[in-house]
This record gives structure tokens, sequence and C-alpha cells, in this order.
């Protein structure tokens, strides 16, 4: 049942510490459009009808509670918290104070699994690893060159944090499917090997792939190809030669040619026109 009223109600002595994807395009690639460490005082409440993220939280000390068209359900020390896109939920401070770490996953394909958890509460170890993770991200800021790693880990945190709500689903094993094949892009993927991977038939594999991501596997695999070569000619010197190679291309001109066909301009004009002033050669990426 909805909320008969929406609002976002956030007190002036709140203190908030975001990093987005206005900030960090990589954060977007990934669907992630933001994160936060928070210290909440004296007045907070949201409540929305039909949120545009899905919110993970990590509640560090009592103080605040999850608004469900259940009621309203005090969140412990320590606790997890997810409350999905598209459903009613909020969010109160019901302590003089309450410290939370926090992420906004947006609403696409890559996360459309999470739909099925509902509002949840449980305690998890991780909600101490996320904390940190996201505090170096922070502490490093948005022109750091480290931060493709950083989120490297942010990502495979979240996929471990909230794989046992959805253990076993096809959905869930698609994903961490394309987690491992994200992590070693430089290999000779088709569509017969990523079938074998999921212990399914080339057809159930395109099936399962339209359903989660809206595309097939290998159109899916290119846009990873495609988001890992941005990052890498944003945040490195390397080679054009080089970089196709580390995202599965033999061929530095194929890669070029379908880089332009994706993106509307050429690896180098990309590179010139996007890059950081202060990007420098890594070579542990």
């Amino acid at each position: 049942m909805p909320f008969i009223s929406e609002c976002l109600e956030i007190a002036p002595t709140c203190e908030e510490r975001m990093l987005g994807r206005e900030g960090l395009p990589l954060l977007g690639e990934a669907g992630v459009f933001l994160t936060g460490l928070s210290t909440i005082r004296e007045h907070y409440l949201i409540r929305r009808n039909r949120p545009e993220f899905h919110i993970l939280m990590v509640s560090h000390d009592e103080g605040g509670a999850l608004l469900t068209d259940g009621g309203v359900q005090p969140i412990p020390a320590g606790a997890l918290v997810f409350l999905p896109a598209a459903v009613p939920g909020g969010l109160r401070l019901v302590g003089e104070a309450w410290h939370t770490s926090w992420i906004l996953l947006d609403d696409v394909p890559r996360w459309q699994h999470l739909h099925r958890l509902g509002h949840r509460i449980w305690q998890g170890e991780e909600g101490e690893q996320l904390y940190h993770l996201l505090s170096l991200m922070q502490g490093e800021g948005i022109r750091s060159p480290l931060q493709p790693q950083l989120l490297s880990l942010l990502l495979a945190l979240l996929e471990r944090t909230l794989q046992g709500e959805v253990r076993g689903t096809p959905e869930l094993r698609l994903q961490a499917l394309f987690r491992r094949v994200e992590a070693r892009l430089d290999e000779p993927w088709s569509v017969a090997l990523l079938a074998d991977q999921m212990a399914c038939s080339v057809p159930h594999l395109h099936r399962l792939c339209q359903q989660v991501f809206g595309m097939g596997p290998m159109a899916w695999l290119t846009g990873l190809r495609m988001n890992k070569a941005r990052q890498l000619l944003l945040y490195t010197n390397w080679p054009l030669a080089e970089l196709a190679a580390r995202v599965g291309y033999s061929d530095g001109a194929n890669f070029a040619n379908r880089f332009r066909r994706l993106t509307g301009q050429t690896p180098g004009a990309f590179r010139r026109l996007g890059r950081k002033p202060f990007a420098r050669e890594v070579q542990t990426l």
C-alpha cells in the first residue's frame, strides 16, 4: 500500500559525505548512482512510493527505522538494510543520532535480480567492509587512478553481500558468471563457452540474458569490454594495441572500429576529450 504522502526531510545538522556518478563516471557505468557516509541528527524522514533506486544501507548503531506498508521496523546496530526500487518504503530517525553507510543502485538490468529481495534487515560481516571501502573511495577522491580497482572491489563485495539473499536463482548465477567474465575480458569468450559455464543450452542462455539484461550475451559482453576500455583510456597511458588486448581484441584496428561505432568517437578522441589531466601510467590495473 502506498504512503498517503511522500517526503524527503533532512535536518541541516545531518552530515553527509557523498561520491556519485557525476563526479566519478565509473560508478554510473557499473549501475551505481550514489554512495555516502552519513551522520544523522535531529530529524530525518524519507517516504517514497516508487523510488527510482535500490538502497543498500549499513546501520552502524541503533537510531533508525525502516518504514514499509507493514509498519515501522527498528534497525539494530550492525544491520544491513535493503529497500528495493519501485516499492513503497522509507527510513526514519528514531534516536538521537544515527550513523550509516549507503549505496544507491540504479534500477537497471545489472541489478534486476534484487527486486525479489523485498524490504529486508539482516546481520552480516560485510557491513563494516562496505564502510571501510566506501571511506577509502572517498578518501582517494575522484582524481585517484586507484578508483577502477576500488570499484571492482565494491562490485565484488556487493555481490557477496547480497548473493545469500537470492542464492541459487538463475539470475544470480548469470550475474556471477559475468562478474567472472568482467575480471577476465582478455580471454576469447564465445556464446558456447558462456553457455557451458552456465551449464545450459545456447538458446536458454540467450533467453536468460534477454530477461536479465535486455540483450543477448555477446552484446552484453561487448558492453563490458567497452566500459573497461573507457576506464583504461581515461586512467592509463597504455598504447592502443595493449589496451585493446586487455579487453579482448587481438586487432587494435578492429577494437577502434567497434569503439567508434558504439560511442561515436575514436579511442584517441575519447582519451583527449575525456581523460583526467592527472592521469598517469598505472601498470597494475
